[in-house]
């Protein structure tokens, strides 16, 4: 039988925020004005051209979250990531001006319920660009989720006026020690964790077809391979 504690420990993870408890905390309202370091970057860029879909990861929503900014903890803020331009931005007050914050001085954060790193600098996983990632499951290995943008033009039938459409993309990592493996599916898994094909093969069957996300589908059987470690 396996150990159920050894279960629960990554996905009782899944819930929380990648914070360093370690750490210095800062809750950035009880702050008078807006002079914390996180508001001293520089304003992001708008976009000054017609655009269909959206340059951010998710959606044009900012949603509350937590960061790890240069080595301190901020609590409460307002915050997206623009896919597009790999920028991570907050939102300062009610102003609707967006800071676009410096990468090298990222760390862990949350949007929403999210929890997602930063891997620039001396941070970067060696076989990983650059870049914002979102962690899907974080145990003995690691899960990591890309979202990138596609960018066609096209011409507005009506008003004639160019238009530039933003398609989603995403690209799916697993880092295993020193090695980073794209993994295209669920049946990557299968041929990756080999002592555990069987398993893995039989849990994609029953769940394959029934309306799941693939995020849940991974991170589900990445669950299910790390019940003996």
């Amino acid at each position: 039988m396996y150990n159920i504690a050894k279960l629960l420990i990554p996905l009782v993870f899944l819930g929380m925020p990648l914070l360093c408890y370690g750490q210095e905390k800062y809750d950035y309202k009880s702050v008078a004005g807006n002079e914390i370091p996180v508001f001293r970057g520089e304003l992001a860029e708008k976009y000054n051209y017609r655009l269909d879909g959206t340059v951010y990861a998710w959606s044009d929503e900012f949603e509350t979250g937590d960061l790890e900014f240069n080595g301190k903890w901020y609590y409460g803020l307002t915050m997206n990531l623009n896919a597009h331009r790999n920028e991570l931005q907050v939102r300062i007050g009610n102003s609707g001006e967006n800071m676009s914050l410096k990468r090298s001085l990222v760390g862990d954060f949350t949007i929403g319920k999210r929890n997602c790193t930063a891997l620039f600098g001396e941070r970067k996983i060696k076989g990983l660009p650059e870049g914002y990632y979102q962690v899907l499951y974080k145990g003995k290995d690691m899960l990591l989720k890309q979202i990138y943008k596609n960018v066609t033009e096209r011409v507005d039938f009506a008003t004639h006026v160019p238009v530039k459409v933003f398609t989603t993309r995403t690209r799916y990592w697993l880092a295993r020690g020193e090695k980073v493996t794209v993994i295209r599916g669920e049946k990557d898994l299968a041929g990756i964790y080999k002592e555990r094909k069987g398993d893995i093969k039989k849990y994609i069957k029953e769940h394959k077809g029934k309306g799941g996300e693939k995020d849940d589908m991974l991170v589900s059987i990445m669950s299910l391979v790390e019940q003996k470690h």
